[in-house]
Formats: structure tokens, sequence, C-alpha cells
């Protein structure tokens, strides 16, 4: 089974909440014979509680059962994981199970190895995947966001310094110069420099392209903000938002690993 796993924040009845989940089934979905949406939800309480109330070591509790528990299903070819819920002082996991699944011992036995978790579960006939399809999947911001995660992660591996304040560039584009002009005016107002406005024949729609920067830092709830503002200012105005970049700003031990593997190139291209 193709998986494309994406984390994103939403907020549902006024609570904030990440949605992980697997967005590689969205093209199929839903699939057949697969129509009982699983819900198992945790009580993150009974974790803080075994973790000594360490947040960090209660959410390494949570994802080893996550494992186990995906491996178990999987194991058994009865359900597809579709990804996974965090609200508050809760975590939610929710398969799709097969038609003819009876589920309710199995799920009981497989648990039988978590005692000190507390959880609940519920069983539901979705066989058009409308949680799946209309709760879970990203809206268009939303997938921006997944983006920025996976860039702002990415940096981050690379040893990237996320909390210095650096330029960094965005892009919106627009089908014709008049909306263009009219948030170009706005962008100054809200403290964002234009770099360049021009037209772009590359693409067949959306060919008039402005380019702005702001100084700011790249952890996550930062670059979300950011991109809201641009990703909305371009949308009410008829456009797109189509992302950022910025350079490196490496920590001290990564610059060493960068100039270390840049000599290791030299030295080895003396005896090519």
């Amino acid at each position: 089974m193709e998986e494309d796993w994406n984390l994103f924040e939403r907020d549902r009845d006024r609570e904030p909440i990440l949605i992980f989940m697997n967005t590689a089934l969205k093209p199929k979905a839903p699939y057949l014979g697969f129509g009982q949406l699983v819900t198992i939800v945790f009580n993150m309480y009974s974790l803080w509680d075994l973790s000594g109330s360490n947040k960090q070591k209660a959410q390494q509790l949570f994802y080893s059962l996550e494992d186990k528990l995906i491996s178990r299903m999987k194991d058994r070819g009865v359900s597809l994981y579709a990804g996974r819920i965090s609200a508050n002082h809760k975590m939610e996991m929710h398969f799709y199970a097969k038609d003819d699944w009876d589920g309710e011992l199995e799920l009981k036995r497989m648990l039988a190895d978590f005692p000190s978790f507390r959880y609940y579960f519920m069983m539901k006939h979705d066989p058009d995947w409308l949680f799946y399809l209309e709760e879970m999947i990203p809206s268009p911001l939303e997938e921006q966001w997944m983006r920025n995660a996976k860039i702002v992660y990415a940096l981050k591996r690379h040893g990237d310094k996320l909390d210095i304040a650096r330029e960094v560039q965005h892009w919106l584009h627009f089908p014709d110069a008049t909306p263009l002009i009219e948030v170009k005016r706005k962008i100054g107002q809200l403290g964002y420099r234009v770099v360049a406005s021009k037209l772009d024949t590359r693409g067949s729609t959306d060919m008039h392209v402005l380019h702005v920067s702001m100084k700011h830092t790249l952890d996550v709830p930062t670059v979300n903000t950011v991109t809201r503002e641009l990703f909305l200012l371009a949308r009410e105005s008829g456009g797109t938002y189509d992302g950022w970049g910025t350079k490196l700003v490496l920590r001290f031990p990564a610059k060493i690993r960068v100039y270390l593997k840049r000599m290791m190139k030299k030295v080895l291209a003396v005896f090519k």
C-alpha cells in the first residue's frame, strides 16, 4: 500500500488539533471492501502518569503503542491506517477495516498488552470514506502547511538554526496585473518588501508574479502564520500563493560537516 504521511494543524470547534494522515489513500478512496471506520481513542492522562508527567516521554509511549498496533493490524491484513488526530488530552487513531471483520473481540486482544493505557473504541459503517475525505483531508491552506512542515524539518535535519531570523522569499501568482497591483499595495502596509513583480510566460495561467520577502524565523508556527496571511491575501484577489524559500543558517557542527564534505570531494577529485 502506497504511503505519504503528512502532518498539519487545524482548529476543530475552537480547539487546536494536529492531523497526521496518509494522504496517498486519497486518489483511490473509498477502498472497496474496507467500509468499517474503526476509531480508537487513547486518554493521554494515563500516559502522563506512566511517564512521570513528562510530556515528551508520554508522547513516545503513545508512538510506541501506535507502531505496535499498526503492525498487528497490518499483519492481520484486515485494515488500512488512515491516520491520527491529536486533540486536547487524547489521541485518536482511525482505521478502515474490512466489511466482514468482527473486530471488537480482536481489538480487545490486541490492546490487552497495554493494560495501563486508558482507551475506548468505536466501529462505524462508512463505505464512502466520508470521515477520511471530509473530516481529515487537508484544505488547500492546510496542504501549504504540510509543505511548510516538510521543508522546516528537512532544514532542521541539515543543521539549520530555525530560531535565527533571516530574509525569507515568498511568491504569489495572479491571472492579470490588476490584482497584483492591489496586493502589492497591501503587502507594503503589512511589512513585506517587494523584491520584484514580473510577467512569467512559462505558465499557462496566473503568469503575473509578485516576489516579496520578510525577515522571520523558520519555526513551524511562524512560517504557518506568514504563509496563511499571504495565502489568504492572494486568494481574496483571485491569485495563488506559490511557496517560499531561504538560505540555510547552519549550526557550528553542521558547518564543520559541510566543510569536511567539500574537502573530501576535492581530495577525491585529485585521484580521479
